[in-house]
Order: C-alpha cells, then sequence, then structure tokens
C-alpha cells in the first residue's frame, strides 16, 4: 500500500496488452525482481549471521543475536518507507525515486556478500535506506488506469501476485542453491543480479509510466545526487542501530508513542466524537496488526532455526520459507472472491471480527508447532517434516483474513487530512511487529526443543486470549466505526 495521497488516475486512455495497460506488465516484472531479491536474502538472513559473525558465542546467544538483528533490520526497513514516501512525494517524484531506489539496492545486495561484520551491516543498512524509496511502485500500479476502471481491482490482485511470485521462486535460487552449494555470503549475488534485471527493465520504459502530474514541492536538478549523499551518510548510523538492537527498540517504541499521542491530541483539538471513536477503532485494528504479524514474523527467524536444527525434511530448511508465497498464489484470489460470496448471503464477518480471526489463526499455527514437539518427535529429538508446512498454511490464510482490508481501512478511518500520516503509522506498525517478533524468537533460544515447546505453548495461550477479545469485542469496535466499511 501506499503513502501517497495524489491522483492516481491517467486522464486518457492507454495502450493495452492481454487485458491491461501495457505499463502495467513492465511495472509487474520489476515487482517480481524486487521481491525476488529481498525475500531471497531474508530466507537466511538469519542463520547466516548466527554463523558468520556470532559462531564463536555459545549456540543460543548466537541464534539470540542473529535473531535480534533480524528484527532490527525488519523494523528498520518498514520506518524507511515513510521517510521514502515523503521523499518520493516532495523531492524526487515516484518515477524518480523508484528509479533510484533499484540502483542502489543493486549496491547494498552486491556488498552484502563482502566478508567483515561491519561491512555487511554498512551494506544492510545502506539496502534499507534504498529500499525505503521503492514506495511509489503501488500508486504506480494504479495510475495505469482511468478512474472507476473495473480492471483496476484486477490489476492489483496481478500486483500482488507478482509480489508473491518473486517470493516463492528465491529461496530456491540465492538460499537453497546457491547458498547451500556455495556458502549462504554467495547468496547476495544472485539477488543482486535480478535487482538489477528489474533495474535495466524500469530504465527502459521509465518515461511512461503515468504520474500524477502534480509538480514536486521541493524538486531540484541536483535533487538526485542529494539523495543519494544522504543515503551514504545515514548508512552509519542505521548501521549503529543494526548493532545495538535495545537502542533501536527504545527508539521504535518512541516513535510510535508520539505517533499515538499525536493522534489523541488531533482527536481532543477537533472536538469530533466521531472522528474520535474512528481513531480508537484504528487504534485496536492497529494493536491486532502487530500482535499479528509479531506471531507470524517468527517464520524467518525462530522457526527458520527450528527447521534447520529439529525438522527432518527431504529438502534444505531454507525452502520452508516459500510456503507462504505459495499459499498466497493459491488462495488469494479464491479467498477475494469469498468474501463478496459472504456478503451477498448477509454472512461476512465485519472487519474487527476479520482482525479477530487472523488473530486466531496465527495462534492455532502454533498449536500445530506445540502438538508436533509432543507426539511427532522422532528418537533423534526431530519431528517430521510436514506439521511447519500446515503452521504456515494456518499463518497465511490469517493473513489473507486480516493484512489486505487492513490497509484500505486505515484510509476510510483516518480524518482526511491525515489520511497518509495514518497510512505512514500503518507501516511503522510492522516495524513494532518486527522489533516484537525479535524478542519473541529472543526467547526460543535456551532449552533446545523444549525451550521452543514452551515459547509455541505461550504463543498459543495468549494469542487465542487476545483473538477471543477481538472477536467478542468486534460489534462494539464496528460501533466505534460509525459506517466505515
Amino acid at each position: 500500500m501506499t503513502l501517497h495521497a495524489a491522483n492516481e488516475h491517467p486522464t486518457t486512455a492507454v495502450p493495452d496488452f492481454l487485458g491491461h495497460p501495457r505499463m502495467l506488465w513492465m511495472l509487474l516484472a520489476t515487482t517480481v525482481g524486487i521481491n525476488f531479491a529481498f525475500y531471497g536474502f531474508r530466507a537466511f538472513l538469519a542463520p547466516y549471521v548466527a554463523e558468520a559473525f556470532f559462531s564463536s558465542l555459545p549456540h543460543a546467544e548466537a541464534l539470540k543475536q542473529a535473531n535480534l538483528l533480524f528484527a532490527g533490520f525488519g523494523a528498520l526497513l518498514y520506518a524507511a518507507t515513510i521517510v521514502g514516501g515523503w521523499i518520493a512525494d516532495n523531492v524526487l517524484g515516484e518515477v524518480q525515486a523508484l528509479r533510484l531506489s533499484l540502483w542502489l539496492t543493486i549496491i547494498g545486495l552486491a556488498c552484502m556478500a563482502l566478508p567483515g561484520r561491519e561491512a555487511f551491516l554498512l551494506a544492510l543498512a545502506f539496502y534499507i535506506l534504498a529500499s525505503g524509496l521503492n514506495i511509489p511502485l503501488t500508486v504506480l500500479i494504479g495510475r495505469n488506469y482511468l478512474k472507476n476502471d473495473p480492471r483496476r481491482d484486477a490489476g492489483y490482485t496481478l500486483f500482488y501476485l507478482a509480489i508473491n511470485l518473486g517470493a516463492f521462486v528465491a529461496p530456491f535460487v540465492c538460499a537453497s542453491w546457491i547458498g547451500v552449494h556455495y556458502g549462504f555470503r554467495w547468496g547476495f549475488i544472485p539477488a543482486a543480479v535480478v535487482a538489477a534485471a528489474a533495474a535495466v527493465i524500469f530504465q527502459w520504459k521509465h518515461r511512461r509510466v503515468a504520474t500524477s502530474g502534480e509538480p514536486i514541492r521541493f524538486q531540484r536538478r541536483w535533487s538526485t545526487p542529494v539523495v543519494v549523499v544522504v543515503t551514504v551518510l545515514l548508512s552509519w548510523p542505521c548501521e549503529l542501530l543494526l548493532a545495538h538492537p535495545h537502542v533501536l527498540t527504545v527508539v521504535v517504541y518512541a516513535l510510535m508513542g508520539l505517533l499515538v499521542l499525536y493522534f489523541i491530541v488531533s482527536s481532543v483539538r477537533r472536538g469530533d466524537r466521531v472522528q474520535s471513536h474512528r481513531y480508537i477503532a484504528m487504534l485496536l485494528l492497529f494493536i491486532a496488526l502487530v500482535l499479528f504479524w509479531a506471531w507470524s514474523l517468527q517464520s524467518a527467524s525462530s522457526l527458520n532455526f527450528f527447521a534447520r536444527d529439529y525438522v527432518d525434511a527431504p529438502f534444505n530448511f531454507t525452502l520452508y520459507q516459500s510456503a507462504n508465497p505459495l499459499y498466497i498464489l493459491i488462495l488469494a484470489v479464491p479467498i477475494s472472491i469469498l468474501w463478496p460470496w459472504l456478503d451477498r448471503r448477509g454472512i461476512n464477518p465485519s472487519t474487527p471480527r476479520k482482525f479477530g480471526i487472523g488473530l486466531l489463526l496465527v495462534a492455532l499455527s502454533y498449536g500445530v508447532m506445540l502438538g508436533a514437539t509432543h507426539f511427532l518427535i522422532g528418537p533423534d529429538g526431530h519431528i517430521t517434516w510436514w506439521p511447519l508446512l500446515v503452521c504456515y498454511l494456518f499463518s497465511t490464510v490469517g493473513e489473507l483474513a486480516l493484512s489486505p482490508i487492513g490497509y484500505a481501512m486505515i484510509g476510510k478511518l483516518a480524518a482526511p487530512n491525515e489520511a497518509s500520516l495514518a497510512m505512514g503509522g500503518w507501516f511503522f506498525g510492522v516495524s513494532v511487529s518486527y522489533d516484537l517478533s525479535g524478542q519473541i524468537a529472543a526467547m526460543t533460544t535456551s532449552g533446545g526443543i523444549g525451550g521452543y515447546a514452551q515459547v509455541f505453548a505461550l504463543l498459543l495461550v495468549v494469542g487465542v486470549a487476545i483473538a477471543v477479545i477481538y472477536l467478542i469485542a468486534a460489534p462494539r469496535i464496528v460501533k466505534l466505526m460509525h459506517g466505515v466499511r
């Protein structure tokens, strides 16, 4: 989803190919490349840093530090999108911001393969900041269609599928093939190569991409080099935050507290009872989002280590990272059809109830893992391979119940002049989720498989309790929304 508030539609029809505007297919190819690069190295990031930079520590401490670094990476990445969105709107313009992001991320990816912890963290920080500039991609998809074009929703469905196509294929190449056979360090190279292909594709056709046509507030001829220099300079403080995750935690929660305080003060100043109620509803949905992703994001950190150390699978453990995008590719369209079908019959769950369903499903996914650690454990202390796939299935269905509608709902609940800030806060909520997920993952690193089982039980019990609260409170939250659906 996007932070941009400008007009999202061209004023004239654009040429079609396969039933959609031609430029859509170029943007979809770019999307596949961007997400291949990201999910390719994300699949092995935590195990790689544990082996490469923390191997001298005791095993449990090495896993803890790797989980915290992974969480810091995700937290900073989503925080960077807020700044990147502002730069795209006010300094570079959408197309130039995306173009610059594509070329800069190649440098970050390639430099991650350099030896040494300091060089790696600096390259990772540079990649984070460069990726923050690719936020306009989402809005550029919509600009291909005339206002009220019935194909627009289908275009965004293709966009969602393109994201997950790249995410599905990437672990096979970057992690299971290159990473396993030549070392995870070299898995960054195919990610960089595919990112370069995406940059070339976008560079080839970028002048034909529809834009808002609005003047860019601070755009100058020297804007691009200034942004590049600032990105380089900010890489050092960003690297320091990655190296000190506890400091990053304080920063993340302080910023989120300030954002919540802003909306509280804004509600009081408005004196608008309806809008105040809507902000309360938005905060409750925001809390559900943070908790859902904190549970779900264990897949790339603690569950990634669990798959490596305690699962007997006929394939490399990194391929479990392809399960979620595969399930989305299979289930996204059927579930998107399910909601209107239920609505026509008057049984479509309200948005708060869908959030409760999402929380319940992700909590139950840990019930699957808890059962596996008790009843499906072999004499070698390992479990069979399929429970983790079932776990990810529950989590993915929960994601499809909660995530797609969340972005749309925030735009509707916020006051018109604060919609972009609210959307930025929604993005930043994922930063909080990453940070919280790191604290949870750190709890799994001692006690062997029994330590994991204790955390699985905690996530199951707490998750189900929170989900039940949301399911029971759903009618009251709906009232706070005052007709917003």
